[in-house]
């Protein structure tokens, strides 16, 4: 599930669950895995289109630490 956001405040303000989070997630870390597995570099578009995604999440899920901290 690619999650498509405009402004860095977008981000934490993103209308997904906790869980679908984490479950978005563990699915592109299932994907980049199995992708290495068949033979793709770390560095391949692919890949590398899968840690773009990845990063999106993690960024989503720092900000809302980030923001229940303060």
């Amino acid at each position: 599930m690619p999650l498509s956001v405009s402004r860095k405040e977008d981000y934490a303000q993103a209308d997904i669950s906790d869980e679908a989070l984490q479950n978005g997630m563990a699915s592109i870390l299932n994907q980049m895995e199995e992708a290495i597995h068949q033979g793709e570099s770390l560095t391949s578009e692919y890949v590398v289109q899968l840690s773009q995604q990845l990063d999106t999440y993690v960024l989503i899920a720092q900000m809302r630490k980030m923001r229940c901290v303060s």
